[in-house]
């Protein structure tokens, strides 16, 4: 499963940080990895795509206590959920 998480950020570097050190975290929860996206013209914006294990639900990961105080401390956050994704080669 991949999901979309849309992030506008109080401060990007100390939030890049953060994020860096939770990757052990979040691949016991079923991350599988997480591509992120700076927004060019707005650099506290970023977009993360994560692919995630269908079998470990990822919201047991957003919803530990540790992890909606680092959401809520750095920023807003919108998820998007993606049923199905393709690439399209040219």
């Amino acid at each position: 499963m991949n999901i979309i998480v849309r992030r506008k950020l109080k401060d990007f570097d100390s939030w890049k940080k953060m994020v860096s050190d939770a990757d052990e975290v979040r691949k016991g929860y079923g991350s599988k990895g997480v591509t992120v996206y700076r927004n060019a013209e707005d650099l506290d914006e970023v977009y993360l795509v994560f692919d995630w294990d269908d079998k470990k639900p990822y919201m047991n990961y957003f919803n530990l206590p540790n992890v909606q105080k680092a959401l809520a401390d750095t920023g807003t956050t919108e998820v998007i959920e993606v049923s199905e994704s393709f690439y399209l080669e040219e």
